[in-house]
């Protein structure tokens, strides 16, 4: 563009306009220390405890949690089916232990039920369907800030559960192409974010190199 330009002005002639297209950063990782993380779990009523569970282990969008269904929770494989999802392609994942506990112990407390929703608000109904309303927000929204006033921990959001765990995943070791296909992403574009999720994790990486 430079070299077009001078060669504009030599010749008295216009430069074309070229549109640019700003480039977006991506928005920052967020998440808790261990501490932190079992300090707000804590601080959940034992309602909403079982949807914090999950959305903290197994990194789950807020409507694929709120949507998951019983015929849907292999306890015996110990996986999830969730059939339906932001990008519309349905995966299967491995059920954290912590999160098998704590579906399994709400299964055999409903009755072990065939299927039906697994989570339910206080009043014993479904969380609204955010697909099939045109407002109203993360129907969890309520209950994860008052765990957070509880906690004391500020800046949280019920999506911060999914950047909390895809963060600790890669702390953990795991790669970008099993987190992308654990977390339903659609390219690897979209976790090169958590690439860098630590400068503290990247140090001692390569302090482990003898």
């Amino acid at each position: 563009m430079a070299a077009i330009n001078s060669g504009c002005r030599a010749r008295g002639l216009t430069p074309p306009y070229v549109a640019t297209v700003q480039k977006i950063q991506p928005p920052a990782s967020v998440y808790l220390s261990r501490e932190d993380r079992d300090r707000l779990l804590a601080c959940y009523s034992e309602n909403s405890r079982p949807v914090a569970v999950t959305l903290c282990f197994q990194g789950l969008r807020s409507g694929e949690a709120l949507r998951l269904d019983w015929q849907f929770v292999d306890f015996e494989r110990r996986s999830l089916f969730i059939h339906k999802t932001k990008t519309g392609r349905q995966r299967s994942v491995p059920m954290h232990p912590r999160v098998h506990r704590e579906l399994l112990a709400l299964w055999e407390k409903r009755g072990k039920p065939d299927k039906g929703e697994v989570f339910l608000t206080a009043s014993g109904e479904p969380y609204h369907d955010q697909t099939r309303v045109r407002f109203g927000g993360n129907p969890f929204r309520f209950v994860h800030n008052q765990a957070c006033r509880r906690a004391g921990i500020t800046g949280f959001t019920p999506h911060s559960w999914r950047h909390h765990w895809a963060s600790w995943m890669v702390m953990s070791g795991c790669d970008l192409f099993t987190l992308m296909k654990l977390g339903g992403w659609s390219s690897l574009r979209m976790v090169e974010r958590y690439a860098a999720v630590s400068s503290d994790h990247l140090s001692e990486a390569i302090n482990r190199l003898t």
